[in-house]
């Protein structure tokens, strides 16, 4: 089983870290209707420093484990924020997450790339980030316009809607595309309705 940690902080961005989420839990649950032809579904887990955490739009999130030990995962997702300006500025996270990424799939959503690139970690390595800060990710590495880049165990995604697709390539990873074609069929991340296609946060009018 795959366990998967997604860190969160002080003023982050709920709807990113929500998406991620609740599309990797749903491998359990599909599992489970026997909809999912898998034998373990992904372990996903909260995890914070701090015991009570409270997003940019006052969500409070109790975390599932506090500390900042990651190592028994074996995924890490940093999600973005406002609070990434205070995470930077941590050398103690930002040595955590060097260990981390050095040797296991580290991913980001949104400003959570700024987090790799202060590790240290975009050295040479193409990245994303939300669209209105490409500027400021460009001092670190090679800024790609795309929703999701991958360079090798490195994953990073623009906006929060771009949660969707940092969601579905964790899955192939563990698994497969088709595994994955599967997962977001069932949340209708193609669903065809009254002339209006909804693919992964954008519409597109037929």
């Amino acid at each position: 089983m795959k366990k998967i940690a997604i860190y969160v902080f002080n003023n982050v961005e709920e709807l990113g870290l929500d998406i991620v989420y609740n599309i990797l839990k749903k491998t359990k649950i599909l599992k489970n209707r026997g909809i999912l032809p898998i034998d373990q579904p992904l372990d996903v887990e909260l995890i914070s420093d701090k015991q009570l955490v409270v997003g940019t739009k006052d969500m409070q999130i109790t975390p599932h484990q506090v500390g900042l030990d990651f190592d028994d995962y074996d995924i890490l997702v940093i999600p973005g924020g406002k609070g990434i300006n205070t995470i930077i500025q941590n050398q103690e996270i930002l040595d955590k997450v060097i260990e981390f990424g050095q040797k296991k799939l580290i991913c980001t959503i949104g400003l959570g790339s700024l987090v790799l690139a202060h590790a240290g970690l975009l050295k040479n390595k193409k990245a994303t980030t939300h669209h209105k800060h490409f500027q400021r990710l460009q001092k670190y590495c090679k800024v790609v316009n795309k929703r999701v880049v991958i360079s090798d165990n490195i994953i990073t995604a623009g906006g929060m809607l771009c949660a969707v697709d940092l969601a579905e390539k964790i899955i192939e990873r563990c698994y497969s595309k088709s595994i994955a074609d599967i997962v977001l069929e069932y949340i209708e991340s193609h669903r065809k309705s009254k002339g209006i296609r909804i693919i992964l946060g954008e519409i597109d009018e037929e």
